[in-house]
């Protein structure tokens, strides 16, 4: 991977790339578990994007249900 840090996007891109690569087989050792590692890096930050998303979700869902209470109260 490099220095850049790519977008979710990105890393699902280059996840389903990297995938492919090691089902289609063919490479030597350092290259498998050099690819190996950058899906796993790739994986990571995915699983932490959709947990970051998820809480922004949760705080919006519990705004909305806030200010339907408080009007429900007026």
């Amino acid at each position: 991977m490099t220095d850049k840090i790519p977008t979710y996007t990105e890393a699902i891109q280059r996840l389903e790339a990297i995938v492919a690569m090691l089902e289609r087989g063919g490479m030597g050792l350092d290259e498998t578990l050099k690819l190996y590692e950058e899906g796993a890096d790739l994986l990571r930050l995915c699983k932490t994007e959709l947990a970051t998303a998820e809480g922004k979700l949760n705080e919006l869902q519990l705004d909305e249900i806030e200010t339907q209470l408080q009007a429900e109260e007026q």
